[in-house]
């Protein structure tokens, strides 16, 4: 007499199941790929923001009280002017306050702006003497 022997292998189900176990797996590394170029990207475009808001503010330190005076915009609004790094255009905007935070001192506010997946901004603050 003889004995079949049962057929060997997978079945169609269970190479299913597996190959839906696989592709949750790979997508789950595909988003966490995705949250660490994302999350690259910002921490280089704030390090060029931080970057180009310390150029501006040590230029400002390095002006004399005459060339502050001489400034086009009023203290009302701020001067602004444009900058590109990393393929993006940051805006920075300045405001000098006189006398402040105590007389003889002039403050300086230099704040950038620029869009990468959200709005962002950064605010640096600097006193130089008049």
């Amino acid at each position: 007499m003889t004995l079949k022997k049962k057929n060997e292998g997978f079945t169609l189900v269970e190479i299913l199941i597996a190959v839906t176990i696989f592709v949750f797996a790979v997508l789950g590394l595909a988003i966490g790929t995705v949250s660490v170029i994302r999350s690259n990207q910002t921490s280089h475009l704030r390090a060029s923001a931080v970057n180009l808001a310390q150029a501006r503010l040590e230029e400002l330190r390095a002006m004399t009280s005459t060339a502050f005076s001489g400034l086009s915009c009023p203290s009302s609004t701020p001067c602004s002017d444009n900058a590109v790094a990393s393929g993006v255009t940051f805006t920075r905007q300045w405001w000098i306050t006189a006398n402040s935070p105590v007389a003889g001192v002039n403050r300086i506010d230099v704040t950038v702006n620029w869009s990468d997946y959200t709005g962002q901004s950064l605010t640096f603050t600097a006193s130089v003497p008049q």
